[in-house]
């Protein structure tokens, strides 16, 4: 089940953030978000490392919790979309395959205002 979707600025300046579950885990869930700035960091910096070739823009797995799996998907502007979900035993290829993966640049539209619209 997904619990919190966030959709971050390329200087890692988050745009929106949405957790679906009660108050008491939302603080978590923002501070789970925040962490997976660096991970994603890391990764687009030494892709040789470790993660996908500078082709691909779904990361993967960032890193998982004891309760939480948290899953990256990086767009050519460097927009990046976090999605924390609590199935443990969900494949990379699942998520690869939901429609959150396609729908960024849709979306991204919506949030993120036009500059030259003023």
């Amino acid at each position: 089940m997904i619990v919190c979707v966030a959709v971050v600025g390329d200087q890692n300046n988050p745009l929106y953030i949405q957790s679906f579950t009660d108050a008491d885990d939302a603080l978590k869930l923002h501070y789970i978000v925040h962490c997976s700035f660096d991970v994603v960091d890391e990764r687009v910096n030494n892709p040789k490392k470790s993660g996908p070739t500078l082709n691909e823009t779904f990361l993967g797995v960032l890193f998982p919790t004891e309760n939480y799996k948290v899953y990256g998907y990086l767009t050519n502007t460097k927009v990046k979309f976090i999605l924390v979900t609590t199935d443990l035993d969900l494949r990379d290829a699942d998520v690869r395959n939901m429609s959150w993966s396609r729908v960024p640049h849709r979306t991204v539209g919506m949030i993120v205002p036009c500059p030259l619209l003023g």
